[in-house]
């Protein structure tokens, strides 16, 4: 099989859960690609822009805002990873999913920026987080059994 472009960038997400102490299992949810289940109780989406330098503008269209939202009523944690070029991994739970867009929309973005030397900034469609982001939160909050409140 001929190795993808997005196959690197999925597997940096991967490599890095799979390394983790707290690693149980990983299996695909669906067809959806990216769609994957962590440890049987979080599910994640991984997303990447192999674009060098920040900003990152990430967009979701339908059928990823439809399956986050179902994945939230399963009871599962819910994630979404994005891979920013060589960058970095900005691993958003679904608090932080929520507020930065409407899950109900046809399409939304999530924008990432990264100033130099800074923390990751993160904004979308229907608002903003309100605190930064450490670069070296993921895969650690994947696998924390309470969620921060922002």
């Amino acid at each position: 099989m001929k190795i993808q472009t997005q196959d690197f960038y999925h597997g940096a997400v991967l490599t890095q859960i799979t390394e983790h102490p707290s690693f149980k299992a990983l299996n695909k949810v669906d067809s959806l690609y990216g769609h994957y289940l962590v440890n049987h109780d979080t599910k994640l989406f991984v997303k990447y822009l192999s674009k060098e330098s920040s900003p990152w503008n990430f967009s979701l269209h339908r059928n990823e805002l439809q399956a986050i939202s179902d994945d939230h009523e399963s009871s599962a944690k819910v994630f979404l990873c994005l891979v920013c070029g060589e960058e970095t991994i900005c691993a958003l739970n679904y608090q932080e999913i929520t507020t930065l867009v409407d899950l109900e929309s046809e399409r939304q973005e999530i924008n990432i920026s990264v100033p130099p030397g800074g923390s990751i900034w993160v904004s979308g469609s229907k608002g903003d987080l309100p605190k930064t982001i450490r670069h070296n939160s993921f895969p650690e909050k994947l696998f924390v059994e309470q969620m921060i409140e922002i």
